[in-house]
């Protein structure tokens, strides 16, 4: 080889080198989001859980390395119907800045997850208009957070993504390919994270078939079986369904009929075929693992990474003991597979922790007296189960 020859090998083997090198670089500096907590009612819903620096503390120091912040933006204040969005609206996300903030400042990565109401997220199933109000929301919210550290800060697309109707795995990837090159724009490393359909459930996951794209991972919710995890629940469908009917039923699925206890007024042939399926299913440690394991192929079908952004069981529905139970498989079964999770929820009805001086609401969840000082706890026995090693 001539000295012309290797200058251009050694050229070669530098090239390859640094490529290498950038693309290892590019995936070092993304969010881990190896073990979270959801922050809901917050910035949604009624807000009633309010969150401070000392609740971040106190989640990092549970062990947490990140928390998801859901966010509806008409309770910021967005008008979807707006024809344009002006720059007074840029001050609506106020807040929203300074609750990233405050887990930057706790050393929390940070999901920033857009949480929409159901009437507003199904007009944009279905409405143009509507889409392209939403694709210019996120261009400005990609505006606003491009600057925020690409280590510490993912922004999911959008929460539980329904499309139920013929032809809805196509519909929503239109949409959700859109909404990536809206995002790109203005935040071209920042990690995305991407979900199927069918709200968001493994199911809905299976049915597409993801693009390569850089900086991204899929994500999905597990609350299976929801006669268990939304056993009492207080809003419908459940309230008239056998999870509203009945107490007693136990995780992991064993017993016979002879446990359950009925409400009034309850429907006994709806809640007893509801049980039979539950114990015909076998819902336990095996079955669990089956259906992790079903997404986690998925994602090495498509050599892609995988995230479970929400999985949890009401507090004051099935027992401590059955939902501990529950709860250490799910987590159990996702760490076999190395798929990060951030469980729904901190504070609320699902949550892991509870204000210290509150009041109780008629759906269960505790709310702090002083919304500026909620002190607030967590249940040992649950970071037990979630194998937090350190405690607050």
């Amino acid at each position: 080889m001539n000295h012309f020859g290797k200058k251009i090998g050694r050229w070669l083997i530098l090239t390859l080198m640094l490529a290498i090198w950038s693309v290892t670089a590019l995936a070092e500096e993304l969010p881990a989001l190896a073990r979270g907590v959801n922050l809901s009612h917050w910035l949604q819903y009624d807000g009633r859980q309010p969150v401070t620096i000392d609740d971040m503390s106190l989640i990092r120091k549970a062990g947490f390395d990140h928390v998801r912040i859901p966010v509806d933006p008409v309770y910021l204040g967005w008008n979807p119907d707006a024809i344009f969005i002006n720059i007074s609206q840029f001050n609506l996300l106020n807040r929203l800045d300074q609750a990233i903030s405050m887990a930057l400042a706790a050393d929390l990565e940070v999901i920033l997850d857009v949480h929409l109401q159901a009437t507003v997220r199904d007009r944009i199933e279905t409405d143009p208009v509507m889409q392209q109000a939403f694709l210019s929301f996120w261009q400005l919210l990609a505006m606003r957070y491009a600057h925020f550290p690409v280590p510490k800060l993912a922004f999911e697309l959008l929460n539980e993504p329904q499309y139920y109707r013929a032809g809805g795995t196509k519909q929503w990837d239109q949409l959700q390919t859109k909404i990536v090159a809206s995002i790109r724009r203005h935040a071209p490393r920042h990690l995305l994270l991407l979900s199927g359909i069918q709200g968001g459930s493994i199911a809905g996951l299976l049915s597409m078939t993801p693009s390569p794209m850089v900086n991204v991972r899929y994500v999905f919710h597990f609350y299976e079986p929801q006669l268990f995890t939304h056993l009492n629940a207080p809003w419908e469908p459940f309230i008239s369904g056998p999870e509203g009917m009945m107490t007693g039923l136990t995780y992991p699925a064993k017993g016979t009929l002879d446990q359950i206890r009925l409400l009034p007024n309850a429907n006994q042939s709806l809640v007893n075929e509801a049980v039979r399926n539950y114990l015909n299913e076998d819902w336990g440690t095996w079955r669990i693992n089956q259906e992790i394991a079903k997404v986690a192929s998925w994602a090495k079908t498509y050599g892609v990474a995988l995230s479970c952004t929400e999985f949890g069981a009401l507090r004051r529905g099935p027992d401590a003991l059955s939902r501990q139970r529950w709860l250490n498989d799910i987590r159990s079964a996702m760490a076999t597979v190395g798929i990060g999770w951030t469980i729904w929820d901190y504070a609320d009805v699902f949550g892991i922790a509870t204000a210290v001086d509150g009041w109780v609401t008629d759906d269960g969840a505790v709310i702090p007296k002083d919304p500026l000082n909620p002190h607030r706890q967590f249940d040992d026995l649950v970071l037990t189960v979630l194998g937090m090693t350190v405690k607050p």
